[in-house]
């Protein structure tokens, strides 16, 4: 899908120099040589067309991307038929200068556009990156908050092993004071 791009990107492109050196070339050229090139930058654009269409219902490009394509194209097509392929002057080189004025104006705005969504991505991001950094340091708080608990429960488990311990002792003391209990009232019989 992305060749496909590409390629009439690459197409758009080739078209547009011609069209711009058949405006650019004297008027003096053969007419039949400037028709002929007129009727072949005319089959590009409308096979360009063609292509646009055929991205559009494959879903290869958004329709404001094809929006734009295709206004380039019209203002590709309303050169060459308002320049008449090439400089006569007069109304037809007004028309063609502020044709171009219109098409510099909507390449503009669409940078604008461009620098709209990408202030807004960039928006995004820092959100995105500070929401990051907030989670990680609630995590560093809980790995210490899991370490202290951590600390805690060892010193806990070592008091009970020393309690342990202290239990076995007192069970033979008690063991030992009834033994000798018994053994003085045995000696007391």
């Amino acid at each position: 899908m992305s060749n496909q791009i590409t390629s009439w990107d690459n197409d758009y492109a080739r078209i547009a120099r011609a069209a711009s050196q058949l405006r650019t070339t004297s008027p003096n050229n053969s007419s039949f040589d400037r028709q002929g090139q007129a009727t072949s930058i005319q089959t590009g654009i409308n096979r360009l067309s063609s292509q646009l269409t055929a991205l559009e219902n494959n879903f290869s490009i958004n329709p404001s991307e094809a929006s734009r394509r295709r206004t380039l194209l019209e203002g590709l097509n309303s050169q060459l038929l308002d320049g008449g392929g090439g400089g006569g002057g007069g109304r037809g080189g007004e028309s063609s200068t502020a044709t171009a004025l219109r098409q510099q104006d909507d390449m503009i705005d669409e940078l604008a556009q461009g620098v709209g969504r990408l202030k807004n991505q960039t928006s995004l991001i820092h959100q995105e990156a500070n929401s990051h950094v907030r989670l990680l340091d609630e995590m560093d708080n809980n790995v210490d908050l899991a370490n202290q608990g951590l600390e805690e429960e060892t010193r806990r488990a070592m008091r009970l092993r020393e309690e342990k311990s202290v239990w076995r002792l007192h069970l033979i003391i008690v063991g030992l004071s009834v033994l000798l209990f018994l053994l003085i009232l045995m000696g007391l019989s």
